[in-house]
């Protein structure tokens, strides 16, 4: 596990990506934070050209322009050392990096330049004048970080006990001048003494706060944990970026001001609604996708007549990105360009029909079951037939039952037809289920397409059905109790009187006519 950054490496990491982030490319400035973390964790500050080689190896492609840009904006190189670089850092960060350094080295020197006292048995024994049970100076606590400093003073009795070895100052505290300091007052006792309510709580309550566990607790590590899991893929591989994590930025630095101006260089429609401007990083993200499909627009040469996976395998050089609830298709839709990107519908791949050619005017007969279909499929693509029962049909399709109101199968196949307009015929069983089924059907598809029963097959069954059974109740009885009685006027209109008071009969009797009564040689 890597190392925690101090604050002085954290800002000069901030430095150091901007730095990067100015002369990278858009594709790669996401590579900049990775990149300055890796400088600044280089040991001594001192970086080679081995560790520069060692941070971009895992950069793939972008492994020589990151190189390329630390050594021009994150690294000056050392005089009369090649290959030998510092950090290209802020002189602020420089001087809070030395100062603990320097402020160490004066605290081990006494004042006449002797060495400090060492000896930790002097600062257990009082000195004379001193009352013998008065409390002994702890020994010297171990330097903390400047941001603890307040919190770890000691208390206000050490102050006025015995000397004792002197102690180094805190990080960023200006070390005491020579002459400043009495031979036997330590430093310590020159900071102001820190009242009452400023002594250290006992570590028993520090550890009751809520949400503040002991120093080495692993209060965290499951969050920390399902986080890295979060951002890994399969084999332990960082998975790409997807859509939903890219952050919504309201003004953003110099690296978004730059894509920002190079989004607005694309056609309106990209950054018309504002959500590409205000979502840089999915610019970044998708850019060649996107440029692609600009030059397109430009051009006018975006095809719609291929399918939405030839098409996005066009733009991008994947065959799924435009895919309903894929990232392209979300960005599309972000973007407010979901119907301008134009291509050849797809229907359901087990919806089975016949259309021998394209037509302006199309009118396709929609059969309830298999052997009708087989029937008038054999007629069109065996012997050419274009009429069927003397009506006119360019297109045969199997609805199979319920399946051809489910997801707007019908509708998605005929938008692929090609047609100026087209009109549907339902031909299927005489029961309540197959008159049903077409009622529901002529209500799917509303206004959209004209809609009618296929009038000369109905009348040519129930002929041959009066012949066979001239009583409806001597027809084949049905289970389809449990259905209501369906709506008869939509193909009785098209039905002799008598044979619509006979197909009356038999659907309110829960008998069947079904289509099979009817064979290629009848139509």
């Amino acid at each position: 596990m890597a190392r925690k950054l101090t604050d002085v490496e954290r800002m000069n990491l901030d430095f150091l990506r901007e730095a990067l982030c100015r002369v990278l490319e858009p594709s790669q400035k996401n590579k900049a934070a990775s990149a300055a973390s890796a400088l600044v964790r280089v040991r001594g500050g001192v970086v080679t050209d081995e560790d520069i080689s060692g941070i971009v190896a895992r950069f793939g492609e972008s492994a020589q322009a990151l190189g390329a840009a630390m050594r021009s904006e994150a690294l000056d190189p050392v005089e009369g050392q090649e290959g030998v670089y510092t950090l290209r850092v802020p002189a602020q960060a420089e001087s809070a990096a030395e100062k603990p350094q320097e402020d160490a080295g004066a605290a081990g020197v006494e004042a006449d330049g002797g060495p400090a006292a060492e000896a930790p048995e002097s600062a257990e024994v009082a000195p004379a004048g001193e009352d013998a049970d008065a409390p002994a100076a702890p020994a010297p606590e171990k330097r903390a970080p400047r941001r603890h400093a307040r919190r770890r003073a000691a208390p206000a009795e050490a102050s006025e006990a015995a000397p004792a070895a002197p102690v180094a100052p805190v990080a960023g505290d200006a070390a005491p001048a020579a002459g400043e300091e009495s031979a036997g007052e330590p430093a310590l006792d020159k900071a102001p003494e820190p009242s009452e309510s400023a002594e250290r709580p006992d570590p028993a309550k520090r550890a009751e706060r809520p949400g503040r566990p002991e120093r080495g607790g692993r209060a965290s590590a499951p969050r920390t944990q399902r986080g890295r899991l979060r951002r890994m893929g399969k084999g332990g591989n960082p998975r790409p970026m997807q859509l939903s994590e890219v952050p919504y930025v309201r003004r953003g630095g110099p690296a978004e001001t730059e894509v920002r101006a190079k989004i607005l260089e694309l056609d309106q429609r990209f950054w018309m609604n504002g959500w590409l401007l205000s979502h840089p990083g999915a610019y970044t993200l998708f850019e060649r996708r996107l440029t692609a499909i600009n030059d397109a627009l430009v051009n006018g040469a975006l095809p719609g007549d291929i399918t939405r996976r030839q098409l996005a395998y066009q733009m991008g050089g994947d065959e799924k990105f435009f895919e309903y609830g894929s990232d392209g298709h979300k960005l599309l839709r972000a973007m407010g360009m979901e119907d301008i990107i134009r291509h050849r519908p797809m229907p359901k791949p087990d919806l089975l029909y016949h259309a021998p050619r394209r037509r302006k005017h199309m009118r396709v007969l929609v059969t309830e079951n298999l052997d009708p279909w087989l029937d008038v499929h054999d007629l069109m693509y065996e012997e050419g037939r274009t009429t069927v029962l003397g009506e006119r049909i360019h297109a045969v399709v199997l609805g199979g039952g319920t399946p051809i109101l489910e997801h707007n199968r019908l509708a998605l196949l005929l938008d692929t037809l090609g047609a100026d307009s087209v009109e549907v015929l339902y031909w299927g069983d005489i029961d309540r289920a197959g008159i049903d089924i077409m009622v529901r059907l002529r209500d799917v598809l509303g206004d959209h397409y004209p809609f009618a029963p296929f009038a000369p097959a109905y009348q040519l069954m129930i002929d041959k059905a009066l012949e066979r059974y001239p009583d409806p109740a001597d027809n084949e009885q049905t289970c389809q109790v449990n259905l209501g009685m369906p709506d008869m006027s939509l193909i009785c209109d098209g039905l002799t009187e008598e044979a619509a008071a006979y197909a009356r009969s038999v659907v309110e009797g829960c008998r069947l006519i079904p289509q099979e009564i009817l064979t290629r040689r009848d139509l």
